[in-house]
């Protein structure tokens, strides 16, 4: 065979090859979700599947694909299950629950300000090299969600107080918890002072204990007057990655109960008085939120 005919032929082979990829890629009508895989308290499992509804007859491979969070990894691909001739892929990601705590207990720690970087390493046709990185700034206040209120009541030997507001500051680590202040901004609606010598403060989400907290100082509520009582708070952290596999398996639906008790002292005498009991169902839509960026991504 004439090696010029040869030539031209792989030639013509290979314009053919990058016209219908062009084609391919500027056509494609992809379908892609997302959804929780497998998950326990150690691991939590994100697949994500696309169809295609041609083949790229591009070859590719993932030889490591991570997440760090301010330079904790997070999450890695377990599966990349693609091929150039195939319709069909399939991406599973894996997040190292303790992992993840770890990242948000030094996301406290940096004043709820960090970042996220997306490593991508991988290869095109088996030697044109892909690396990768993409990062994103992230600055959410979580603490503004523990604002806890109470109306007041009558209890008989007097009348509890309001709690107004609760704000809560990161008090850093000790051991294997974190440590939160809470402020109890109350008010006294009794004729008399209202002495309070200790808080009892506890947390549980899906009946899990995941938090236990004392008072800082004492204090005297004026009568008819207002008064702010510190809480000390010890979220432990070791309990958390149960906390976020049960919600996951809950459908991103968890049930937060916080009591609160008061030590107070009413003519000599020493009481206990609750001062509120809050049961709350927090609802979460992380899935819903990847499938929508997903979806952004396809447009």
């Amino acid at each position: 065979m004439n090696w010029k005919i040869a030539m031209a032929g792989i030639f013509l082979a290979i314009i053919l090859w990058l016209g219908y990829v062009a084609y391919a890629v500027l056509t494609i009508q992809p379908s892609i979700q997302a959804q929780w895989g497998y998950v326990d308290q150690n691991t939590t499992e994100i697949w994500i599947t696309a169809h295609l509804d041609k083949p790229l007859l591009v070859p590719a491979s993932v030889e490591n694909t991570s997440l760090d969070f301010l330079g904790i990894p997070v999450a890695s691909v377990e599966k990349f299950d693609y091929g150039a001739t195939k319709r069909d892929i399939t991406l599973a990601i894996a997040i190292d629950n303790r992992n993840l705590v770890d990242a948000l207990v030094r996301y406290m720690d940096n004043g709820q300000k960090g970042y996220v970087v997306f490593h991508l390493r991988g290869k095109l046709f088996g030697v044109v090299p892909i690396d990768e990185n993409v990062t994103t700034q992230i600055s959410e206040d979580i603490l503004q969600y523990l604002n806890i209120t109470a109306e007041s009541r009558d209890v008989g030997i007097a009348k509890t107080p309001a709690l107004l507001e609760t704000t809560t500051d990161w008090a850093g680590t000790r051991g294997d918890n974190a440590v939160i202040i809470n402020h109890l901004k109350l008010y006294n609606p009794n004729p008399f002072p209202l002495p309070i010598s200790g808080v009892g403060y506890t947390i549980y989400a899906n009946d899990i204990k995941i938090g236990q907290g004392t008072i800082v100082k004492s204090v005297v509520l004026p009568a008819r007057g207002y008064g702010t009582v510190d809480v000390e708070t010890l979220i432990d952290i070791k309990v958390l990655p149960r906390v976020w596999a049960e919600h996951i398996k809950n459908g991103e639906v968890s049930r937060v109960r916080a009591e609160i008790y008061l030590d107070i002292t009413v003519l000599n005498m020493n009481y206990k008085m609750e001062l509120a009991t809050v049961d709350e169902t927090i609802q979460t839509d992380i899935m819903g939120e990847l499938n929508n960026m997903l979806q952004n991504l396809i447009k």
